[in-house]
């Protein structure tokens, strides 16, 4: 009974218990099969975004695996298994939100179904079921077919990265089951949860109720996704404090502190900062159409008005579409405005402090070869002429017998010459700050810039205690000021670490200064470590003459141009001269390598999630037309919900820029000597590309299928889909 009529209200089937038993499941199956007929364009869009990402994150997993042991062949080049292992990240972090975002609107979708489902007495359980059984067999098709596909694209990113010089020559990725597998399970748990979150919400309403839910999707943000949202906000707000503050905990980790390692950092800034901004969606996008749409409401066209109306009704679906175009703008911009900020204040760093003429780089894991020439001044040819009866050098070197770097740059003074040439090359120092110098005890490693010659005829490093000079012999060391600081160093601490062979060696503090992010914050004499690591090659030695001597290479020294014996030499003005500057150069190279694969699938998952959402619009383009609306009127308002759509969620990957880019430039400000980069100054020609590119292809997306579409007869159309 309920109240006093005497009837009792069902909802659905009852047991004799009065608990809901719902329809017999016999009975929902060909339901499910005639929507998948009537819906296929939406699973073929999952389908779609299924596999290609599962093909990414496989592709890219199966590099960073092969990429394990092996290192660039280029000093100067980034780590391959770093790179690599953001790439893949960067790829897994896309096509997530790609692929959650795609299953969830393919379940929207299907809300008039959903309805008459719980009408007729189909209880939330036998719905999500229905649903996720469905979203279970498209994912495990389309993740199979992924799965194939990723030993097909590995071979193509190893092999443009072997031609950019960051892999070695026959770098390659063999097949194996685990990388593929975890991408197969990723990509499909993700899609169950966007497939299951759909069908909860569906479900949850009450079958009087389900067909008015089923005409206006308003989009309202779950719960669970504002606490998804606050504790993603919560820790991009925590990341960037802890990062500028840096407690002493994370003082310690060397890779924490570095700041070379910055560009990283900022990039975990970003992620979290657009992936605040994605949950947050639903919440944002509904005031923002509003306000983009300001002039069309006071205009007295109804096609925009019809653009404006949809975009509002139907949230899930704009969200679901605008997300590949917020991914696309809101990663050009940020990451590629970060990564300009700091090849930037590298660049003003290195002019500020650089006394060299030349910088020669090995162009090969072996280093600079000990039989590189050293260039003579023009004084030294003119000496050697005279000597040889006016006949230099061949090739006009200044000697006969042609200096040479030595061993590992077994250089100095040159008194007669006026020339000075330090080399440096990298080792590991385990231990440093008073550890125990024992790698197996876990102490952290610090890369230390070894240093022979004289360090300070090359840069200018203002020191703030002690002195460079004393930078010689075994058992000393300079370290930086920030890493002093932070350490509680002083001059004449005693610092005990672990070399390269495992010997243990103690090193007094002789030099705080200042050091570019060119070199590391510890800097060590050749002396001190030259009988324990045997692998030490110089991978980069700097140039410096008298004020009197003019230097002149016995071989072509332009931008990047390769010299004698395969080493690069550079005029010290060009290589700090933007971005085609050396050192930049392999900066964008990882940039395009970390950032290519994931926008080249978010601009196809925007033609993808334009296609779904055209086709599933049909019934409300006949409706349109059968109430006198004409074809044009049509095609103008899906070009206008496109139009719109691609403005909202490029106006929201602005937004994320501007934040980030006010982070990243606050941390490198903080953090880089000497650095003063704007905190507003945004990437427009990458960002207006990205937006411009997104726009056009959400037009052709849009307007290509509507247009097909048009050709139907609009009676037959309008009830095709009841």
């Amino acid at each position: 009974m309920s109240g006093g009529n005497g009837f009792r209200r069902t909802d659905a089937p009852h047991d004799t218990a009065g608990a809901p038993r719902g329809l017999p499941f016999a009975l929902l199956l060909p339901v499910a099969a005639a929507s998948l007929r009537k819906r296929w364009t939406a699973f073929a869009g999952s389908f779609a975004a299924l596999a290609l990402g599962v093909a990414l994150i496989g592709a890219t997993g199966l590099l960073t695996e092969a990429a394990a042991d092996i290192e660039s062949p280029d000093p100067a080049a980034p780590s391959l298994k770093k790179l690599l292992t953001f790439t893949a990240g960067v790829s897994g972090f896309v096509s997530v939100f790609v692929v959650a975002s795609t299953f969830a609107f393919a379940v929207a979708a299907r809300r008039r179904e959903t309805a008459l489902l719980r009408a007729v007495g189909a209880t939330p359980r036998q719905v999500g079921g229905l649903v996720l059984g469905e979203a279970l067999l498209v994912a495990l098709v389309a993740s199979g077919c992924g799965a194939l596909l990723a030993p097909v694209l590995a071979p193509l990113l190893a092999d443009w990265l072997v031609r950019r010089g960051v892999a070695p020559g026959g770098f390659s990725a063999p097949t194996t089951p685990g990388p593929l597998l975890t991408a197969v399970a990723v990509e499909v748990v993700v899609a169950l949860l966007g497939a299951w979150a759909a069908a909860r919400r569906a479900g949850r309403v009450r079958p009087t109720e389900a067909l008015g839910q089923a005409a206006v999707d308003r989009g309202r943000t779950t719960v669970g996704r504002m606490l998804w949202a606050v504790l993603a906000l919560a820790v991009a707000v925590t990341v960037p404090l802890l990062l500028a503050a840096m407690p002493e905990p994370l003082r310690r980790d060397p890779q924490l502190r570095d700041p070379r390692n910055l560009p990283d950092w900022a990039l975990v800034c970003d992620l979290l900062a657009i992936t605040t901004v994605a949950l947050l969606a639903p919440l944002l996008v509904p005031p923002l159409v509003r306000l983009l749409t300001l002039p069309v409401r006071l205009s007295a066209g109804a096609v925009g008005l019809l653009a404006r109306q949809n975009a509002l009704t139907a949230v899930r679906r704009t969200v679901s579409t605008a997300t590949p175009v917020f991914l696309v703008v809101a990663l050009a911009g940020s990451v590629v405005g970060s990564t300009a900020a700091f090849a930037e204040a590298r660049d003003e760093q290195t002019r500020a402090a650089l006394r060299a003429e030349y910088v020669l780089e090995a162009d090969g894991p072996n280093g600079i070869p000990p039989e590189f020439p050293v260039p003579a001044t023009e004084d030294d040819r003119d000496e050697d002429a005279d000597a040889t009866g006016g006949a230099a050098g061949k090739g006009g070197s200044g000697r006969a017998d042609g200096g040479r770097l030595g061993a590992f740059g077994r250089m100095g003074g040159h008194d007669r010459m006026g020339l000075y040439v330090s080399a440096v090359a990298d080792t590991p120092l385990t231990g440093l700050d008073g550890g125990s110098g024992d790698a197996a005890a876990g102490a952290a490693v610090t890369t230390a810039t070894v240093v022979d010659g004289d360090i300070t005829r090359a840069w200018e490093l203002p020191a703030e205690a002690g002195s460079l000079a004393d930078l010689r012999g075994p058992g000393t060391v300079a370290v930086s000021a920030g890493l002093a600081k932070s350490r509680h160093w002083r001059l004449g601490d005693r610092l005990t670490a672990g070399l390269a062979d495992g010997t243990k060696a103690t090193l007094r503090v002789v030099a705080v200064v200042r050091t570019p992010l060119s070199l590391s914050e510890v800097l060590v004499p050749y002396a001190a470590v030259a009988d324990h690591d045997r692998s030490l090659r110089a991978n980069t030695a700097y140039v410096a003459t008298d004020a009197r001597a003019s230097v002149s290479f016995a071989f072509e020294a332009g931008s990047g141009g390769k010299g004698a014996g395969g080493v690069r030499v550079t005029p010290a003005e060009e290589w700090t001269g933007g971005n085609d500057s050396p050192q930049n150069r392999y900066l964008w190279i990882a940039l395009a390598a970390i950032l290519g694969p994931a926008v080249l699938y978010a601009l196809i998952a925007v033609v993808n999630t334009m296609v779904m959402s055209t086709a599933d619009r049909l019934r409300d383009f006949a409706t349109l037309r059968l109430t006198g609306g004409s074809d044009r009127q049509v095609l103008g308002m899906v070009a206008g919900e496109a139009v719109l759509t691609t403005a909202t969620a490029a106006a929201l990957g602005l937004l994320v820029t501007l934040v980030t880019q006010a982070t990243t430039a606050w941390l490198y400000n903080r953090w880089i000597d000497g650095a003063a980069v704007p905190a507003l100054r945004l990437p427009w020609t990458v960002t207006c590309a990205a937006a411009g590119t997104c726009l056009v292809l959400a037009l052709l997306a849009s307007l290509v299928p509507a247009r097909l579409a048009l050709r139907g007869r609009a009676l037959d159309a309008a009830g095709g889909r009841e």
